[in-house]
């Protein structure tokens, strides 16, 4: 590797802790060994902000050199578990209008925790949101349509039903 002027940079790791001042060549060694990855929060006091390593392009070269030696894609930030379940939540309630409720309710803490955090998972979050909502108003529309139907009379109901399945229902049919 070529000369590096010494620049004492300093690294905010996934555990949202400060390292350093560390030179170049220890920045470089650690991106070897995944401990810097292109997501990661690098501090240089060339340009005096926090920027992610791949956004600065003296870290190129060390980012195309691992990449070379066959090292495995980076993963970026966990997936915010409250999305997940915000996302399967609002799946159920799609079903059975009750999910709904709590598939919001983990949308929108997801959603801040995905802020503070910086995970992902964000669609899932706003996904589990819209369908929550979803499965709720199929929920009270579901349960409006059957008080409505339960409140007809039973003369109504005859001329609705088909003839072929007044023999089964019938005990539901017959005046109160």
């Amino acid at each position: 590797m070529s000369e590096r002027p010494s620049i004492s940079y300093r690294v905010r790791g996934s555990d949202q802790r400060e390292y350093g001042p560390v030179d170049f060549n220890t920045l470089e060694r650690w991106t070897r060994e995944a401990r810097v990855t292109k997501g990661t929060a690098v501090w240089s006091p060339t340009d005096n902000q926090w920027r992610a390593a791949g956004e600065r392009r003296d870290l190129d070269a060390a980012f195309a050199a691992w990449l070379e030696a066959g090292a495995p894609p980076i993963a970026g930030p966990p997936v915010n578990a409250q999305a997940i379940w915000s996302f399967v939540l609002a799946q159920f309630g799609l079903c059975c209008g009750f999910f709904g409720i709590p598939a919001v309710i983990c949308g929108f803490i997801s959603l801040s925790q995905i802020r503070k955090r910086r995970e992902r998972g964000r669609a899932l979050a706003v996904s589990g949101i819209i369908l929550g909502f979803a499965g709720l108003a199929l929920g009270v529309l579901t349960l409006l349509y059957l008080s409505l139907v339960a409140n007809l009379p039973p003369e109504m109901l005859q001329e609705v039903i088909p003839p072929e399945l007044r023999p089964m229902l019938e005990p539901l049919l017959r005046p109160r």
